[in-house]
């Protein structure tokens, strides 16, 4: 194996680039990957000061990641791999298997897809939260002088991998980790002005305004039929209101952005977090537009109040689709009584509305369809998001 410079033992990536993405170009929202910052903040403070992350968004295409590999010279790459980025994402493994790094995957899409990724190079695959299980794999790295010991690789829990030259090809996968509780032990993502320089250049050409994103929680306890958690689980985790708002200020403090996006996938699900929450917001003068996304069937009248109050200024809902034999065959567990009567309170309390509608359910026919766009029409949201 050719050996790779000391300069870094660990560089993360994502395979998503701007320039390859049209919608995204049409919308112009963009936002640095929250996963990766997080692993980089938790590996800096256990014992591995020397990771960091490669941003491929405004970057003009794969080649570039080469360069950097031969300006950092990782030991070990790992790969943030998502359905969208995989046909990018693998040649760019290859890349550094070239040169001679190790290489680790994890997020939604290697868990579902074993094969593709580690016939496509990738060495080992986290399955799960990252933070522990990358921590155990960079230390047995380091302890064998960064080779892979697959006897040993099947002590720790959360990865996948292949034994090479074994005479079955078989993937070995080992027992689940346990989730990270409380969530106030992780630290804060990393963000440094260089990481978000492009990003507020975006927002503030096409909007006129800056964005940062932040997370509130992790997983999810609803089994919508089409979505993935094979990061975070089935278990809904939340950070304290305390640490959320702390990091809230230090946001507005070092970087002023002029709103929030909370990117969680459920955000108004706790009832009496979102009241204490917005108390809290209130007491410490915080002032800062933000929006998030919510469920229909969780929403009160005055959980909407306090959230319009708190700066609220605009919640995407999952709505799918206006028929309820469609929602049901997707186990979304709402109804479509609940998504009229949810964008109607946000309306009257004078917060905008996006709503996310997908189309082509296997079962939906073209009456369902019609009826989904009546619904559109009726409810007259801000925003529509439609996915085929």
């Amino acid at each position: 194996m050719a050996q790779c410079a000391e300069q870094l033992d660990l560089l993360l990536f994502h395979g998503w680039f701007l320039a390859h993405d049209p919608l995204e170009q049409e919308i112009m929202r963009p936002f640095p990957p929250l996963g990766i910052q997080y692993l980089v903040s938790w590996l800096r403070s256990h014992d591995f000061p020397n990771v960091d992350w490669w941003d491929a968004s405004f970057g003009s295409g794969p080649e570039q990641f080469e360069q950097e590999l031969a300006q950092r010279s990782p030991r070990v790459v790992g790969l943030y791999g998502h359905t969208v980025t995989r046909p990018t994402s693998l040649p760019m493994v290859q890349m550094a298997r070239r040169v001679g790094c190790r290489t680790i995957a994890g997020g939604p899409d290697p868990v579902q897809y074993l094969s593709e990724y580690l016939d496509g190079g990738v060495e080992v695959v986290v399955i799960g939260e990252g933070e522990h299980t990358v921590t155990e794999l960079m230390n047995h790295l380091k302890s064998n002088r960064w080779q892979w010991d697959w006897e040993r690789l099947r002590d720790i829990p959360g990865i996948a991998f292949r034994v090479p030259g074994a005479p079955q090809a078989e993937i070995y996968r080992t027992p689940a980790r346990p989730l990270i509780r409380p969530l106030d032990s992780i630290p804060w993502p990393v963000r440094e002005r260089r990481d978000l320089d492009g990003y507020f250049q975006a927002w503030r050409q096409r909007h006129g305004e800056t964005a940062m994103s932040m997370v509130t929680s992790r997983g999810c306890p609803y089994h919508c039929s089409w979505c993935s958690k094979q990061v975070y689980g089935d278990t809904f985790r939340r950070r304290s209101t305390g640490d959320v708002l702390d990091e809230m200020e230090s946001i507005l403090t070092r970087f002023n952005p002029d709103q929030i996006w909370f990117a969680d996938d459920l955000f108004t699900i706790n009832r009496r977090w979102i009241h204490r929450f917005c108390a809290e917001i209130h007491e410490r003068g915080i002032q800062v537009p933000f929006y998030c996304i919510g469920r229909p069937e969780s929403l009160r009248p005055e959980m909407v109040a306090d959230l319009a109050n708190a700066g609220l200024y605009r919640m995407y809902l999952s709505a799918e689709s206006g028929v309820q034999h469609v929602l049901d065959a997707m186990q979304k567990g709402d109804t479509v009584e609940h998504i009229r009567r949810g964008v109607k309170l946000l309306q009257a309390h004078g917060i905008e509305v996006g709503l996310f509608v997908m189309i082509g359910y296997p079962g939906e026919s073209r009456q369902d369809l019609d009826q989904t766009i009546e619904m559109l029409h009726d409810l007259e949201a801000d925003v529509n998001l439609v996915s085929v």
